[in-house]
């Protein structure tokens, strides 16, 4: 697995492109209601399972910027204490 680095420009694009696919199931969802559809088949099994090793890599990600920030912090902190 490659690391890429990800400026908060890009973190923000692909939030964007997960926000740009979850509203599309919702539009997916709110016209089935409306057209009261309730036997739409989908395919889902993938789906469900690249949902958890999202939810997955996102915790984890989550967890290594915060040892990131916690490390910026004491560098400031290092860097404003008198000598």
């Amino acid at each position: 697995m490659t690391l890429f680095p990800y400026q908060p420009e890009k973190l923000d694009r692909f939030a964007l492109r997960l926000l740009d696919l979850a509203a599309g199931l919702r539009a997916m969802a709110l016209r089935s209601q409306e057209y009261e559809i309730a036997d739409f088949a989908l395919h889902d099994k993938k789906a469900a399972e690249w949902c958890g090793k999202l939810e997955q890599w996102i915790h984890k990600s989550q967890a290594e910027l915060d040892m990131k920030i916690i490390e910026a912090r004491a560098a400031r902190r290092a860097m404003s204490m008198p000598e």
